[in-house]
């Protein structure tokens, strides 16, 4: 097409060129045979040479170009000169000269011009249908491109098929432009919620922090991640929980429009301080921060706006969100490090109580890398068998006979020590790691009963303590009878116990998994009772042996009425639906008593024992002889008071 119009324009200024020359040859054929003829009819005019004035560069060039140089001024009029006698010098008007010769090409100039008009015509005729036989089938793609598209174009074919072209390709353009911002948008965004991806948010702090650090000015960083949201999955089904996700970024959204936290850096629809990080966590940076106030106010508004009820067809989900807080330069200066130090204060935030907000510390960041510490060297520990068993004995209140033997996990640190299992037991299950531990427990406390039943302990049990980690994610019987079976400790001598709040909302799996448990002589015991929200319905579904009542009702109970009274109405209900009572903590003499005065038949505390190694579990007993422990099928364990403390 370009080369076309190339050649066109050559040809039309070649014509152009020659008609002018044509033109030019014969004015001056003209000029020369007037001349003669003016002459011929005296219109020549004799003058005295000192009359004549020479002619200005102007008047000179034009004389000059028609190749009468030997012209002068006289009488203010251009005269053209044809002899010079003495001092007389014959002359004839140049105007009249060039209007006669003008006079006379006139004809032969119109004949010229038609033919030249003509040609003009003849060639863009030939051209124009040319070039639309050229540019038809281009129309034709055009428009079938257009098509694959299926949006709706009408083609101006009236305009001739070059306009067509133009049209289609104008329209062929705004498509263009438009998918290229919805390529951009899909590159760079989350596919779900439409918000800017982790990478190209990380890319956009990054540019803005370098902006900043040539200034005083301060920007924040919001981590924001949803508190039970992972309920709304497993109730609901990932679809409900995506559709919350798509309903958590438009408010957040409506935020950052509202608080004027904007930022485009072009004209896609995508907002470069918001981003969906993964998951249920969401970033919101504020790039110049008035004050700390500014960052606490923003994260109001979004804990205010998400604990708004979400409606999803029928159904009301309620969740909230817990947020961390990082400022620049303060808590970091680098993209990456913000979003670690606002994660560490969001993680503050969890453990404070979530739906809350928590401000990046130092001394938050000291605990982290303690987390991430005890977390490594536990992966190590567990390789390195640095983990041991201690045994609490829980008594019968009566006649001090053994119950059961509680196994509670210790962490022998090579260079720390004993490290108490309220530090590293949360890791365990934050990382998962509390999976490989459990199985290890389950089956040195399954040994360790093994040995003791066989020689002669057959009414006591081992009762070990299941997490909701391992609950979720082992199938529970298989787990519990494969160990058993592998140790070979009888059904009959082992208890699990199961932290009350792990059966809220629990899964029906569960339940069936329990049952079959109980059914093979498993017994099942509710640990810390009274502290998880007790629901009476499921306790009544429930398929459990032993209520572990939480040491709080008993340290409060000597002191505190309604505690007693609350304490009082557990073990009578325990009672009337058949169910063992234990009570954990018992510390004091006033304690006992107490317990002993409402009912309660097993106890568990260090006014008893506290946890002690096997070693000294077996000398204690085998005390009596193996006499009386296979007569009674248990040992006394009385309580003493100043037992050494493992």
């Amino acid at each position: 097409m370009r080369l076309a119009s190339t050649k066109i324009w050559k040809l039309n200024a070649l014509f152009i060129a020659v008609f002018v020359l044509l033109t030019y040859v014969l004015l001056l054929a003209s000029m020369t045979k007037k001349n003669t003829a003016l002459v011929q009819l005296d219109e020549a005019v004799s003058v005295d040479k000192k009359d004549l004035i020479a002619l200005n560069n102007y008047e000179k060039l034009i004389t000059t170009v028609l190749l009468k140089p030997k012209s002068f001024l006289y009488q203010g009029k251009i005269f053209i000169t044809l002899e010079q006698r003495n001092a007389q010098v014959s002359l004839l008007s140049f105007e009249k000269l060039l209007i006669a010769s003008l006079i006379d090409i006139t004809l032969p100039f119109i004949a010229l011009f038609i033919m030249a008009l003509t040609s003009v015509v003849l060639n863009a005729f030939y051209y124009s249908k040319k070039v639309g036989l050229e540019v038809e089938p281009l129309c034709h793609k055009v428009d079938n491109i257009i098509n694959t598209y299926q949006l709706n174009h009408s083609t101006k074919k009236s305009a001739g098929n070059l306009n067509a072209l133009s049209h289609s390709l104008d329209f062929l353009q705004q498509i263009s432009d438009e998918y290229k911002l919805k390529a951009e948008e899909h590159h760079f965004s989350d596919k779900l919620t439409k918000l800017v991806d982790r990478y190209h948010f990380l890319e956009h702090i990054n540019e803005q922090l370098t902006i900043l650090a040539d200034t005083e000015v301060k920007a924040a960083l919001l981590f924001i991640d949803l508190d039970g949201f992972k309920s709304v999955n497993d109730s609901y089904g990932h679809s409900f929980g995506d559709e919350v996700l798509i309903q958590v970024a438009e408010r957040l959204q409506s935020i950052v429009r509202r608080k004027k936290l904007n930022f485009k850096e072009d004209d896609s629809a995508l907002e470069y301080n918001l981003s969906r990080l993964g998951g249920d966590e969401f970033t919101l940076f504020i790039q110049q921060l008035e004050s700390p106030e500014h960052a606490i106010n923003v994260a109001i508004d979004v804990l205010q706006e998400l604990e708004r009820d979400f409606i999803l067809g029928n159904k009301t989900i309620k969740i909230s969100a817990s947020i961390g807080i990082a400022i620049y330069p303060d808590s970091a200066d680098k993209p990456y490090a913000l979003i670690q130090m606002a994660d560490v204060a969001m993680y503050r935030a969890k453990t404070d109580g979530r739906g809350v907000y928590r401000i990046y510390s130092p001394e938050m960041g000291s605990n982290m890398r303690r987390y991430h510490y005890l977390l490594d060297e536990m992966r190590i520990a567990i390789d390195s068998s640095n983990f041991f068993l201690t045994f609490q004995p829980i008594i019968n209140i009566d006649d001090c006979g053994i119950s059961y033997f509680e196994a509670l996990v210790r962490w022998q640190h090579p260079v720390e020590g004993t490290i108490t299992p309220d530090e590293f037991i949360p890791i365990a299950e934050d990382s998962t790691l509390i999976l490989e531990l459990g199985d290890w427990i389950l089956e040195e406390a399954c040994r360790q009963m093994a040995a003791w039943y066989s020689a002669g302990m057959k009414k006591a049990r081992i009762s070990v303590n299941v997490s909701a980690i391992q609950v979720k994610h082992k199938p529970l019987y298989d787990w519990v009878m494969d160990t058993l079976s592998k140790t070979g400790l009888p059904v009959c001598a082992l208890m699990l116990e199961i932290t009350e709040s792990c059966f809220i909302s629990a899964p029906d799996e569960l339940f069936d998994e329990l049952k079959k448990l109980q059914a093979q002589g498993v017994m099942i015991a509710i640990d810390d009772f009274g502290t998880g929200f007790s629901s009476l319905s499921v306790l009544a579904n429930l398929p459990v042996d032993v209520l572990k009542i939480d040491k709080l009702f008993v340290s409060e109970a000597v002191q505190n009425s309604k505690y007693s009274k609350i304490l009082h109405s557990i073990v009578d209900m325990a009672e009337k639906l058949e169910l063992k009572v234990v009570a954990e903590g018992i510390e004091q003499v006033e304690q006992l008593e107490l317990l002993k005065s409402i009912g309660v038949k097993n106890i568990q505390g260090y006014l008893i024992s506290r946890p002690q190694r096997s070693a000294y579990v077996g000398e204690k007993i085998f005390e009596q002889g193996v006499n009386h422990m296979v007569h009674t099928g248990t040992s006394q364990w009385p309580p003493q008071i100043n037992e050494p403390v493992s």
